[in-house]
């Protein structure tokens, strides 16, 4: 339990100590919290999406990016569409990846600052706090004369230090929590660089799959129109042979169907001529 007693001795800067540790209190909860919500310690995704990448999955990693809500699968999806957009030179895809990754540290840099002020602060207000009761404690020495009591010296004395404990106290939370939150921001920031450059570097790579794929699709497509061209040209000359049967057909009826008129023309013959008969 807090020792009230000591809390009204320290004065009017433990109250402001008091403040300064409560809003360090919920810079550290925030912090938790904000780190955990955007899934910064999860990273398992990582070498998945570079995997599809190099397997020129865009589709399905971009999808597998989009559901991960981290902030360094937001770089490396900012990286991937800048790599996948062949308008955009060299230098605008590295200052467009920049400008992403150091909007996403700045936020999760939020109320840092505070708690490297309470961590410069703090021991500065106890100090303060432990001077300014000093000069109360020598001051009633004064008032005393030649009645002076040790102890009221040394009770002045260790009252006016209860600043100093309570200052120490605030800033050794804060700066262990800043250096704390700081190093995972840190490691978060590294490990964007570390993939927007992997991502940009494989430019070179990835436009070389791209023309591979399209000759691929090419290649395809010919041999599909050369297959469709051949069979269309099959079932041609099918037809072709078919109607050249069929008529061939018909003529070979129509022949066989012809009255023959030879021995009529032969008996005309004769009557015309009778020497034809000898």
């Amino acid at each position: 339990m807090v020792n009230f007693d000591l809390f009204e001795k320290g004065g009017p800067v433990m109250w402001v100590l008091a403040v300064l540790s409560v809003y360090t209190l919920a810079v550290i909860f925030y912090k938790i919290f904000q780190l955990m919500h955007y899934n910064v310690f999860r990273r398992g995704f990582v070498e998945q999406a570079m995997q599809g990448i190099k397997a020129a999955e865009y589709e399905k990693v971009e999808a597998a990016l989009v559901s991960q809500h981290s902030p360094i699968a937001r770089v490396m999806l900012v990286a991937l569409h800048c790599v996948r957009n062949r308008d955009m030179t060299q230098q605008s895809r590295e200052a467009e990846v920049a400008r992403v990754g150091s909007a996403e540290v700045r936020y999760l840099e939020h109320h840092l600052r505070g708690l490297e002020m309470v961590a410069n602060v703090g021991p500065l207000l106890g100090l303060l706090g432990t001077v300014s009761g000093m000069v109360a404690t020598f001051a009633n020495l004064e008032q005393a004369g030649s009645r002076v009591d040790p102890s009221m010296l040394a009770g002045g004395i260790w009252e006016a230090l209860i600043t100093t404990i309570a200052g120490l106290t605030v800033a050794v939370f804060a700066l262990a929590s800043h250096y704390v939150f700081d190093g995972i921001i840190e490691r978060t920031r590294a490990t964007m660089l570390d993939l927007a450059v992997r991502i940009l570097t494989m430019n070179d790579e990835l436009q070389a799959e791209e023309i591979r794929k399209k000759m691929h699709e090419a290649e395809q497509k010919a041999t599909k129109a050369k297959a469709e061209e051949s069979e269309r040209a099959q079932k041609d000359l099918a037809k072709v042979l078919a109607e050249v049967t069929k008529t061939k057909e018909k003529e070979e009826k129509e022949e066989k169907e012809k009255p023959s008129t030879a021995p009529q023309e032969q008996s005309t013959l004769r009557l015309l001529n009778p020497r034809y008969g000898m």
